[in-house]
């Protein structure tokens, strides 16, 4: 699978100088007011201004809190700060920094988040071909960009879309305590190849801050408040899974169930949440759910996610994976080719949780289906790039346990799985065996561990 060179590309930013947040907004209509609320972000707050300092008319900052130097620093990157009392309300502290903006559009992103300095270039050279045009200036409302998820190493690991940049107009405000969003009137332009980077869902950042246990309570209030609302079930549902029991993930099931089936239709982008955690956990293995099959519902649910969501590929992922599993070869194959050419044709990375940071698991089911079809080159082609692949993840840890759960989730018993590793790894050679072991403890796959270990001690006699 070929990617494009800055697909692979550390996108770690430098930190800023100060500087007046006004540039030169002479030639341009667009006066673009940034802003976002703030509670003790010192680690994040020049980053989180400095991106947008050549392109914003005015940067606003309301801080809710903070007990360290985050408004010192706001201030010396010549921000205007305001202080807003925190009242367990998201959209109330973000609607007071709105009112704030003098500027006809605001970008509103969080302090763990950021744009590379040529997207926030191009962010603007948008903004000034809408504003430019009176047709296009009164068309849209609000820009839909792509949202990148950071690791600890400012690799992204997944791409999700959202919504951050809006006409500044008193109809457009936002709404619920958590997981607030914006309801926009007119359209919203498809700037989708443009990327937010989100560091707050990083493990080092996450684990600094007390998130889960914030939004939980906050959304248990909220569901109690309006307990028909199918998006708060649904932000509901993600918290709790969040707390990684399986008595959590079983509770997170039926409320993402319930609120998939109600009469109030949750937003698609919400649904996300739900098809996301639904679908993989309902299309695994007989033996890993200890026989209990939902393949049938995981089917229906990716139809019904590629409806509402098609330009995630993983949803066409995961229905090659139900069909691979049916025998309906052609069908997954088709399916597959969807998922390669978005990597291979499209002009940014595609929208996916799964594939981006372990591409072997999809040419593990090209193979399955090209194998199916009687399609003997297709079965040369995946055989040789998945080899190809596993023999460079030799040495990486994370990418072969992840490769070693997906084929025990979704596609092999573990002797089977040993069959497939055999044709890469020397199973005469302990470390190489205790290279798998490893992998495949760190990833949760214990079973197969066990199995390679004791390979291992028959070698050791």
């Amino acid at each position: 699978m070929s990617k494009k060179k800055n697909k692979k590309k550390n996108i770690e930013p430098s930190q800023p100088k100060a500087q007046s947040s006004v540039t030169n907004q002479s030639t341009s209509q667009v006066r673009l007011s940034q802003c976002m609320i703030v509670k003790n972000e010192e680690k994040h707050i020049e980053r989180a201004l400095g991106w947008a300092k050549d392109i914003a008319y005015e940067q606003i900052v309301v801080d809710t809190g903070s007990t360290d130097r985050t408004v010192e620093l706001a201030k010396q990157q010549g921000a205007k700060v305001y202080h807003f009392e925190w009242i367990n309300d998201f959209s109330a502290a973000k609607n007071f920094a709105m009112d704030k903006a003098e500027g006809n559009w605001i970008a509103i992103l969080d302090a763990d988040e950021y744009m590379i300095p040529e997207d926030a270039e191009e962010l603007k050279n948008i903004l000034d071909k809408i504003q430019s045009d009176p047709a296009t200036a009164k068309q849209y409302d609000a820009i839909d960009n792509s949202w990148a998820q950071l690791d600890d190493n400012y690799n992204i690991f997944a791409v999700l879309t959202n919504r951050r940049v809006f006409r500044n107009s008193p109809e457009l405000r936002y709404k619920g305590k958590i997981h607030e969003a914006i309801w926009i009137i007119n359209k919203s332009y498809d700037a989708t190849h443009l990327k937010i980077m989100h560091t707050g869902y990083a493990q080092s950042v996450y684990n600094e801050t007390d998130k889960r246990a914030r939004n939980l309570k906050l959304l248990r209030d909220e569901y109690e408040r309006d307990p028909k609302n199918p998006n708060i079930m649904i932000y509901l549902a993600d918290s709790i899974k969040a707390e990684g029991t399986e008595e959590a993930r079983k509770e997170a099931e039926e409320l993402f169930l319930k609120a998939i089936k109600n009469d109030i239709v949750a937003d698609a982008p919400i649904k996300q949440l739900a098809y996301d955690f639904l679908i993989p956990r309902f299309s695994r293995n007989e033996q890993i759910t200890g026989g209990i099959s939902k393949k049938d519902e995981a089917l229906k649910l990716c139809d019904q996610a590629i409806t509402d969501l098609p330009e995630n590929i993983d949803y066409y992922y995961f229905r090659a994976i139900l069909n691979n599993q049916k025998g309906n070869f052609e069908s997954a194959r088709d399916d597959l080719t969807v998922c390669e050419r978005a990597f291979t044709k499209g002009e940014s990375i595609p929208a996916t949780r799964v594939l981006l940071s372990n591409p072997m698991s999809l040419f593990f089911q090209q193979k399955i289906a090209a194998k199916g079809t009687g399609d003997e080159q297709g079965l040369l082609k995946s055989t040789t790039v998945l080899n190809s692949m596993l023999n460079e993840a030799k040495t990486n840890i994370s990418k072969t346990g992840s490769y070693i759960l997906n084929i025990l989730l979704y596609g092999l018993t573990e002797d089977e799985a040993l069959d497939e590793f055999a044709g890469v790894h020397d199973f005469n050679d302990p470390k190489e065996l205790m290279f798998l072991a490893r992998a495949a403890k760190e990833s949760g796959a214990i079973s197969f561990s066990r199995r390679v270990l004791n390979i291992v001690e028959a070698l050791m006699k």
